[in-house]
């Protein structure tokens, strides 16, 4: 059962009132916040700079950064700051060649292997460059901080994930308490060698967040891959040139899954494998709904995919589009465009409506799949889907009731 999204009150809170019989804890109110400037030189002296700045901020401070700044070290970022660039085109912070860092930018909690999610994190305004072709292993963003934002920051070329959100630690130490109520908003992620956006949670912390505005393109594996999406709202994004997976969702309970378009999935097309534009496995207790998705295949298979991202680079015209599956692909390659493909436990409950599925006719392809897996049973609502040019539009397995709903 998913547990509810708890938060431990930070130390130095104070007991103030009572409301309704219930003790209510109000943290003390900080010291008046200040700007500190940290400001990069483009050498190998950046990193140190940028964290000495950080480590002498204190509670509630913005720290601005300013000038291209080359990171040879791991910046370390600490709880209930804001992370603001100067300007997003000056603030670019790019991995020095030969680092292989673990990370970036990662939450302070995560570095140090603490047993519980750090606190209010913001970042705004900033280029992140994880110059992929000198260096292995390098996550852009790490986060593990619970009430986080990130809004209006680019991250390309990472050695590894875009940004990961984790609950193991670097040593994977587990969390003991939740990490909720966080956004990504207004972001451009492109060209990681691994996911867009990864969630890493074998537990059940990593709930309720929203993903939002954003895009992701010229991923290494899938666009957004999430151990657990409960909770979660993935909305109002472009996904395209993804080699496997565009959305691939985990323990879906109470998530929303609305108005994306992806343009594109499963352009790899390795022999025996199944390739999906979303995915969702359903736990019991909460329903989930999938609205208003636009999914289609464009790209050739995957030998096109670096002569687009070096057209995309080079500011020329990409090559002329051919379609995804029109020429000969390896044996037992198929694509679902959108599933419900299991339940964990208990009934599922989905809403499918108003998504916009076009293919190519092809016997390899189908529409949409609703299959209970090991699970109790599925009850899905489902209507107003336009699924064109496929050769199986829909696959229902058994033990699943599907309705149009009230």
């Amino acid at each position: 059962m998913r547990q509810l999204p708890i938060r431990l009150l930070a130390a130095g809170a104070a007991l103030t009132a009572a409301v309704t019989g219930a003790a209510v804890l109000m943290p003390v109110p900080p010291a008046a916040a200040s700007r500190v400037e940290a400001t990069c030189a483009n050498t190998t002296g950046d990193a140190a700079t940028l964290q000495a700045a950080i480590d002498s901020s204190k509670e509630g401070d913005e720290i601005v950064i300013k000038g291209p700044c080359l990171i040879n070290a791991t910046i370390s970022l600490l709880d209930r700051r804001t992370y603001r660039g100067d300007a997003k085109a000056g603030a670019v912070l790019r991995q020095a060649d030969g680092a292989n860092l673990p990370a970036l930018l990662a939450s302070e909690g995560w570095l140090k292997n603490t047993e519980f999610s750090g606190d209010t994190v913001r970042l705004e305004k900033l280029t992140i460059d994880g110059n992929r072709d000198n260096n292995t292993g390098t996550v852009g963003l790490l986060l593990r901080s619970w009430n986080t934002r990130v809004y209006d920051v680019d991250i390309f070329g990472t050695p590894s994930d875009g940004i990961r959100i984790s609950n193991p630690s670097q040593n994977g130490t587990p969390l003991r308490n939740t990490m909720v109520n966080s956004v990504i908003s207004d972001v451009y992620i492109e060209g990681a060698a691994e996911a867009g956006l990864r969630i890493v949670d074998p537990g059940n912390s990593v709930t309720d967040w929203t993903f939002q505005r954003s895009w992701i393109g010229f991923s290494g594996t899938h666009a957004i891959q999430s151990d657990n999406a409960a909770g979660w709202t993935f909305s109002d994004l472009h996904l395209y040139a993804t080699p496997k997976n565009a959305i691939d969702a985990h323990r879906c309970f109470g998530t929303s899954i609305h108005n994306n378009y992806i343009e594109d999935f499963g352009a790899e097309s390795t022999a025996n494998q199944t390739y999906y534009g979303i995915r969702c496995d359903l736990q019991g207790e909460a329903a989930t709904t999938i609205t208003a998705n636009r999914i289609h295949k464009f790209l050739p298979p995957p030998n096109a995919l670096a002569e687009l991202r070096e057209a995309r680079r080079r500011g020329a015209a990409p090559p002329e589009r051919k379609h995804a599956v029109s020429g000969p692909l390896p044996p037992d390659v198929t694509f679902v465009y959108l599933a419900l493909d299991a339940v964990n436990y208990g009934v599922g409950h989905a809403a499918v409506n108003g998504n916009t599925i076009l293919g190519h006719g092809t016997k390899r392809e189908t529409g949409m799949l609703l299959t209970n897996g090991d699970g109790e049973s599925m009850s899905v609502a489902s209507s107003g889907n336009l699924i064109d040019d496929i050769r199986v539009p829909r696959k229902i397995g058994p033990k699943v009731r599907v309705t149009r709903g009230y």
